[in-house]
């Protein structure tokens, strides 16, 4: 028998295993903070399975980048978690089958005067599968559903925001351009940037106001963000892209050629 023959019969005996245990409340929790202060917030869990489901909950800080990648690295390890502030209600819960559950956590800010800007850490959140391997025959995927969610606290109010471009290029997706910025937030506060763009013929005139995506970005994190340009026909244009959060804004000059 060949191996790509036996692969195929493997591949046929692979099962699922899945958790029906949803999150129904938002995966966000945003506080307005302040030193030494006792906060309160609760995870509204629904087991949609007639059988009790037992979810665990666990601390962990959360980063990511422009590029994709997403990190969980140990609670309390960043510059700016708050992880090691919050108490969980327990470990686990056991979720009755069909039925909904309140889990409570607090965040016991420190005594600290000296806390600004942007504070955030991750619960995470897992349904625990449990079966026997024995009475499963071939291969046996675990699908394993966990939640992260994100537990904010900001303190006082921000003073400057500020970003970095740290990349930009132009992409040709079956015929439509787009023009994508990978930005860092560089400052002590959250945001959530929009990016849109006005492009201008070589005579100055605007052709087209193009948006794009808009993204929350933690301190030190970065983001892509994507401008199509669609309908834009081909020629040489100056892109002025605006990058607005609240009040603030920032802008950047590109020239451009479409083919």
């Amino acid at each position: 028998m060949s191996k790509k023959f036996v692969l195929f019969l493997l591949m046929l005996s692979v099962i699922t295993l899945r958790a029906d245990v949803l999150i129904i409340n938002g995966l966000t929790h945003i506080f307005a903070a302040s030193s030494g202060q006792v906060l309160s917030g609760r995870i509204e869990l629904q087991n949609n399975a007639s059988e009790p489901a037992i979810v665990r909950f666990y601390l962990t800080d959360y980063f990511f980048h422009h590029t994709g990648s997403t990190e969980y690295p140990e609670a309390g390890s960043l510059q700016r978690s708050n992880a090691n502030w919050i108490e969980l209600q327990a470990p686990e819960v056991t979720v009755p089958g069909n039925s909904n559950m309140t889990y409570s956590f607090s965040v016991i800010v420190p005594s600290d005067e000296n806390l600004s800007g942007t504070y955030w850490g991750v619960i995470m959140v897992e349904p625990i599968i449990a079966f026997a391997d024995e009475e499963l025959e071939g291969i046996t995927v675990r699908t394993k559903t966990r939640y992260a969610v994100q537990v904010v606290t900001n303190f006082g109010e921000p003073e400057s925001r500020s970003i970095e471009i740290v990349g930009r290029s132009l992409s040709n997706n079956d015929g439509v351009y787009s023009l994508i910025m990978d930005i860092k937030n560089t400052s002590d506060w959250w945001m959530r940037p929009e990016v849109s763009a006005s492009i201008f013929n070589q005579a100055g005139e605007v052709v087209g106001e193009f948006m794009g995506n808009t993204l929350r970005l933690y301190p030190q994190t970065s983001g892509r963000f994507v401008v199509p340009f669609e309908g834009l026909s081909p020629g040489d244009y100056r892109v002025l892209a605006l990058i607005r959060d609240g009040e603030d804004v920032w802008g950047a000059q590109y020239s451009m050629k479409i083919e």
